[in-house]
């Protein structure tokens, strides 16, 4: 067996381990919105939407954030071989992110020759704590995947087989935007490491891989119908660009000393140059980037990773604007430069100093990922690891209520989501969860004046939007009620929830003409085999109210039809219903 294989085996067996107590994780924040919540995900028939339609990617507004149609895909076929089970969906991730650790270190050999480098490097990037986001979070799926093929398309570039090369980078950048950097990667590497051969088919070889990235580039604008996710921090390009530089700052923290982790970091906007974490940034910063020429003259190798790791970072350093300044995920690739960096330092060590220190680097990352791993096992774990890093963290009460409202313990998510507004009047989403608890709980008026305020501070959150429907519904303010459900129609006409409200609330009005025509609506566009049964079971009690019994019999057998053995307690509801029928046609004939 050779060294390279026996090294590929202790990456693979050693990753399993540390990851192995993520397993028993359950799907928390996000993976509510990209799996449980969303029915798309639920059948393979829904491939082309997954390419085409922006609500096919996720319920509600995070389908507005992100178009990562590989992903989406990947979490449909784990829906099709394990439902909900979460087990499923964490095994894939730690198979990925250890597939990933291999072929860095397969780059890596095929590069410094030296299978200790390699070998090291990979492990440091396979344990590092920093990744635990990635791994342990069934959404960090989008980064497991990106990588695993932005690796697997660098290899092929670099063996000459550009084709192949080219379709796994596509798949790679519909996996996630951050591949997008790879064609500026490629340039890099061909600079540091120059072949044989005219610069003109050098050129020839870059416009494949930037062309994919202008067609991406245009499908996700013209299916998000937006480029950025948000405006400016602060309103200001130039203030964006300070509070970066203290991200890198903090990012520099968390890859030398990994303690202290946070799902959700509050960040600051800096509006001056002045401010001691902004100078002490930009410095680091500046010192960095002009080191670069200085270091490719000694040694290419090392120039190559420092500028892997400025080249990598650069789609999350908010050039275009995203809802955050900095998350642990966005270092997943820029962090392999850091483990590669760490891993030529320690081999230019004294053999018996090199060696202890990085099996002691293993150990210690391994342990610190496996104690972190903990923290995601559930939303109220996750929270409430949130809170205790971070005490005055607005979103840790925010995630905190919102695990409670998925127990139902309403008491608990009202103080929860109470204490996050508290923190923060400007911040929508526990508003707009506090508004769900109050419906829950039949405190429609409360609810009614919170979700206006959250859809003040965040115009267009379908959730809310749809919610302060229902508030207005239950206070007999029909009229407002209607106006939301049409509003936000409006924006999503995907959004099947705001058809069955609106639908309810023309039933209500006894406007049964009306009633129908929203609840087909939803049928025409619901890709719920469940919703789509309610659907009909809900038009045919419409047509009881009629006395329309033929048609009202037609909804219920087809309701019926589609339950079978699926979704026994509906199937006994639909089956109700057609008893009721039969005994009022007997009546009619005795009569």
């Amino acid at each position: 067996m050779s060294d390279r294989t026996k090294a590929i085996l202790l990456i693979f067996f050693l990753t399993l381990v540390v990851y192995s107590n993520s397993l028993g994780g359950k799907f928390v924040s996000d993976d509510e919105y990209f799996i449980v919540k969303n029915v798309n995900v639920k059948s393979l028939r829904n491939i082309p939407d997954f390419f085409s339609n922006r609500s096919a990617v996720a319920f509600a507004d995070l389908s507005m954030d992100v178009y990562r149609p590989v992903t989406t895909l990947s979490f449909a076929i784990d829906y099709l071989l394990c439902k909900l089970n979460a087990f499923g969906y964490h095994l894939v991730n730690v198979l990925f992110h250890s597939f990933n650790a291999i072929l860095l270190c397969i780059f890596l050999y095929a590069l410094f020759g030296d299978i200790w480098i390699a070998m090291f490097a990979s492990l440091f990037f396979a344990l590092h704590p920093v990744e635990t986001e990635v791994v342990s979070w069934i959404s960090g799926r989008s980064s497991v995947l990106f990588l695993f093929f932005y690796l697997s398309a660098l290899l092929l570039y670099i063996r000459g087989k550009i084709l192949p090369s080219l379709v796994l980078f596509a798949v790679s950048l519909f996996s996630k935007e951050m591949a997008v950097t790879l064609p500026i990667l490629l340039v890099a590497y061909d600079i540091h490491f120059p072949k044989k051969e005219p610069l003109r088919r050098k050129i020839y070889k870059y416009i494949p891989y930037f062309t994919i990235v202008a067609v991406f580039i245009l499908m996700r604008a013209f299916v998000l119908k937006r480029v950025s996710q948000c405006g400016w921090w602060g309103d200001n390009p130039y203030y964006t660009f300070l509070s970066m530089t203290v991200s890198f700052l903090d990012y520099l923290k968390i890859l030398l000393l990994p303690v202290n982790q946070c799902a959700f970091y509050i960040t600051k906007v800096y509006t001056t140059v002045f401010h001691p974490k902004v100078l002490l940034g930009l410095a680091i910063f500046l010192v960095s980037l002009g080191a670069i020429p200085l270091v490719f003259k000694r040694s290419k190798k090392i120039s190559f990773f420092i500028c892997w790791c400025f080249i990598t970072i650069l789609p999350v350093t908010n050039i275009v604007p995203l809802k955050a300044l900095m998350a642990e995920r966005f270092l997943y690739i820029p962090s392999i430069g850091f483990c590669v960096l760490l891993a030529v330092l320690l081999r230019k060590q004294r053999k018996t100093i090199q060696v202890a220190a990085a099996v002691s680097i293993v150990i210690i990352y391994g342990f610190l990922t496996m104690v972190r791993n903990g923290d995601w096992r559930d939303s109220v774990f996750l929270a409430k690891s949130v809170i205790k890093v971070s005490p005055q963290n607005p979103w840790g009460y925010t995630c905190l209520g919102a695990a409670y409202l998925g127990d139902e313990n309403y008491l608990d998510a009202e103080k929860a989501l109470k204490k996050s507004i508290e923190l923060d009047k400007g911040y929508s989403s526990p508003k707009t969860a506090l508004g769900f608890c109050y419906v829950k709980t039949k405190k429609y008026k409360e609810a009614a004046e919170l979700l206006t305020e959250s859809l003040k501070l965040d115009p267009g959150n379908l959730e809310a939007m749809n919610l302060l429907g229902v508030s207005y519904g239950n206070l007999r303010r029909n009229d407002e009620a209607i106006r939301e459900f049409e509003d936000s129609i409006a924006i999503d006409p995907t959004f099947v929830s705001a058809y069955l409200n609106l639908g309810a609330t023309y039933e209500f009005m006894k406007k049964y003409d009306k009633a129908i025509g929203e609840y087909s609506r939803a049928l025409a566009r619901s890709r719920s085999a469940v919703d789509i049964a309610l659907l009909h079971v809900r038009i045919g009690d419409v047509y009881i109210k009629m006395k329309d019994f033929a048609k009202a019999r037609e909804e219920y057998v087809a309701a019926v039809s589609i339950c079978e053995n699926k979704f026994i307690e509906l199937a006994k509801i639909a089956n109700s219903r057609l008893t009721r029928l039969d005994e009022i046609s007997k009546s009619a004939s005795a009569k």
